[in-house]
């Protein structure tokens, strides 16, 4: 990973859509930023194309469309995204309602009794989550997370997670996916073309198929709280951590452009 200073101008002249996680990426202990909030005010003021890429439901994300200043919201880790006028759901995601996703969280609560079903899992329609740092004090230990990752996989699910919680679906498909099927059906995105032309920033694990795809994906600097469980690194970091951080790969994008 290199600073995101050094990120060339004419690299950072080329960017078309700027696509962003938001916990721990724009927010802070479960808060937007202002400085965040502020830069991504400007990207959109500045012409660029801002989706939001997020692990959290369904319905903090058609919130978040009507109320932010963004073009489109895939939530769900890829399951459900949202752009004006309508949604698309990834083929073969399962509702989380499924017997195998609601089999395996009743055996992960057994199996770890900090564990606690995430705070918005009643806005969820695809993902279910597991509360391992958002509310759960102190976190969950790196094994305990291992261990419901484990019991969803061997019930036949992904799980992944992210910054806060462990997030379980029944589908194929991963933010990578729904970021490049949204691009290519609402956007006119071809990813042989255009893969250079996007921006994407992140945080964690389940941010990894981002990371791996995109030859300009940044991270915010609290990535070094997974670097051990991320093998797919992203070509650039932030030297701020959280919203902060954010609010740093907006402002060097920015700035290079108008040279």
């Amino acid at each position: 990973m290199r600073p995101i200073a050094e990120l060339p101008a004419e690299t950072a002249r080329a960017i078309r859509w700027v696509l962003t996680d938001i916990d721990d990426t724009m927010t802070m202990h479960g808060k937007l930023v202002s400085e965040a909030y502020s830069a991504l005010c400007a990207l959109h003021a500045a012409g660029l194309r801002v989706i939001a890429v997020t692990g959290r439901s369904a319905g903090w994300g058609s919130v978040h469309l009507q109320e932010w200043p963004i073009d489109g919201a895939i939530t769900e880790n890829g399951a459900v995204s949202f752009r004006e006028g309508g949604e698309l759901v990834f083929p073969g995601a399962e509702p989380n309602t499924a017997p195998a996703i609601r089999a395996a969280a009743e055996a992960a609560y057994l199996a770890v009794p900090r564990a606690r079903p995430a705070t918005d899992n009643h806005l969820r329609r695809f993902d279910y989550a597991i509360d391992h740092a958002e509310r759960v004090s102190p976190p969950l230990a790196e094994g305990e997370i291992a261990k419901i990752v484990g019991i969803f996989e061997d019930a036949g699910c992904h799980a992944k997670p992210s910054s806060i919680h462990v997030n379980c679906w029944i589908g194929d498909f991963n933010k990578r996916d729904a970021a490049i099927r949204f691009l290519t059906e609402t956007e006119g995105y071809e990813d042989a073309r255009d893969r250079a032309r996007v921006l994407y920033v992140g945080d964690a694990p389940n941010d990894e198929p981002m990371f791996a795809h995109f030859p300009n994906a940044c991270a915010v600097a609290n990535v070094d709280l997974w670097l051990d469980r991320i093998a797919e690194r992203p070509a650039w970091v932030s030297s701020s951590r959280f919203g902060a951080g954010f609010a740093e790969i907006a402002g060097t994008l920015l700035a290079l452009r108008s040279r």
